[in-house]
């Protein structure tokens, strides 16, 4: 299990989860909160169109139990690059595993 202070609001993250917890296996949003149950997060896209990030508006709650793995961008790395190619690429393999 991540320690909640090893990630911290304001960081993207792509979420790997467990199989049959939600209808996708990974999810890429906005952190809003991490506690001892679990992370919120804002589900977040590039949208090319517009160059720039796209929030909906809903969150999503996951128990840290259902948490399988984490990709992490924190506030030194290039957001643009890790909301277009990385964290892309690493949902599309964590998805392809169920």
């Amino acid at each position: 299990m991540v320690k909640p202070q090893a990630i911290l609001p304001g960081y993207y993250v792509a979420i790997g989860l467990e199989p049959e917890t939600a209808p996708s296996r990974c999810y890429i949003g906005l952190l809003l909160a991490a506690d001892e149950y679990g992370v919120r997060i804002n589900i977040v896209h590039w949208d090319d169109s517009l160059d720039m990030i796209r929030r909906d508006t809903e969150d999503l709650f996951v128990p840290w139990v259902s948490i399988t793995s984490m990709l992490v961008c924190n506030k030194e790395e290039p957001v643009r690059r890790f909301l277009r190619v990385k964290a892309p690429a690493w949902q599309k393999e964590m998805n392809s595993l169920a």
